[in-house]
């Protein structure tokens, strides 16, 4: 997968929402080590901070857990699928309101 320059999410978002999307099908299951932040990082040719940012942001979901220097590990589901889905769409949501402000910022700047 490639990083969408021009795309309302920051690219850390972008690679969350696509580690979550293989979580979700099973391609990661409960278990299943994540690709170290270089591995991410190459596959998705951003720098490794912006790659480790994506697998904070995991974290922070509760989907994936860190095990030290043995790596980071796929937990199984939370018990709350519809608290995960309204976080995700809510974020989708952000992202999209922050594009159509960035897009009126920008007319009135024309008209100014």
């Amino acid at each position: 997968m490639t990083i969408d320059a021009g795309a309302p999410q920051p690219p850390y978002l972008q690679i969350a929402d696509a580690l979550r999307a293989a979580i979700s099908s099973g391609e990661l299951p409960p278990g299943a080590k994540l690709p170290a932040g270089r591995a991410l990082a190459r596959t998705y040719g951003v720098a490794i901070p912006t790659a480790q940012k994506a697998v904070d942001e995991l974290q922070r979901e509760g989907l994936v857990r860190s095990h030290g220097t043995r790596g980071v590990y796929v937990i199984p589901a939370a018990t709350n699928d519809a608290a995960e889905n309204d976080i995700s769409s809510l974020r989708k949501e952000i992202a999209l309101l922050a594009a159509r402000v960035e897009a009126l910022e920008l007319k009135l700047d024309e008209l100014r």
